[in-house]
């Protein structure tokens, strides 16, 4: 098989008035027969997705049909459409002996307009073929080549999603982190500040007691009449004493 080349042919003009339909442009060519195989393609630019129909005719009647619908990977790389315009007949041998009086015809289906494929002579496809085996296992290398390119490109991107992803986790990792910091010293603060909160209490508590027993002193004091100024001018001593350490103590804790 040869590596697919564009060739004009004749192009009929369709067997029915179509003014609402854009003309087909068909295109194609017949590679080879081989043995009793007969290849090509053909295809409609303006219809790329659209199968155009083969017929072979013999003496003038119809003897085979087919769909250009096979894919080859020459094609696509010559632009040929997505590839799937490639076509194969299979000849029986008054078909193959009548070589001379075959004649290849692709109808497109839209319109109706008909290409003749002509059939290249043999001494023709045997320097076709000369050239075109090197040239289209050369391809083939390409071709591979170009898939282990976009296979190592989609690993690429695995790769480069999978570390982004693990650097968002390390940063979450971090944030939480460092919010844990924040909570432990938050928490080592309070602790400080009920020690204190304790240690002004008991102190609290042993100025109250003290407090109490100078009363006591104060009242016994307080029955002789000639002390009641002495007495008075005590307890107040004592009182404004006490709340100017209960002031320091707020302050101290609000600090």
């Amino acid at each position: 098989m040869t590596t697919a080349t564009n060739q004009n042919n004749e192009l009929r003009l369709p067997r029915v008035d179509a003014p609402n339909v854009e003309p087909a442009k068909l295109n194609g060519r017949i590679d080879a027969l081989d043995g009793d195989r007969l290849h090509g393609w053909i295809w409609d630019e303006t219809r790329p997705d659209q199968a155009v129909t083969v017929k072979l005719y013999c003496d003038g009647k119809l003897a085979l049909e087919a769909k250009a619908d096979q894919s080859r990977i020459d094609l696509r790389r010559n632009g040929i459409g997505d590839g799937k315009h490639a076509f194969s007949m299979e000849l029986d041998e008054r078909l193959v002996a009548a070589r001379g009086r075959l004649k290849v015809v692709g109808i497109s289906p839209a319109t109706g307009a008909e290409l003749e494929l002509r059939l290249p002579a043999a001494d023709e496809l045997a320097a076709e073929a000369a050239i075109a085996v090197p040239l289209a296992r050369f391809f083939d290398k390409v071709e591979v080549l170009i898939a282990l390119n976009r296979r190592a490109q989609l690993v690429q991107k695995e790769l480069n999603e999978k570390l982004d992803r693990i650097a968002a986790r390390l940063e979450e990792n971090n944030a939480l982190a460092e919010a844990s910091k924040v909570e432990a010293e938050t928490q080592s603060e309070i602790v400080r500040r009920l020690g204190e909160l304790d240690v002004f209490q008991l102190r609290f508590d042993g100025t109250l007691r003290a407090f109490d027993e100078r009363l006591m002193a104060i009242r016994k004091e307080a029955r002789a009449p000639l002390r009641q100024v002495t007495v008075i001018l005590g307890f107040l001593s004592t009182l404004a004493a006490v709340m100017s350490f209960a002031t320091l103590a707020v302050t101290l804790w609000g600090g």
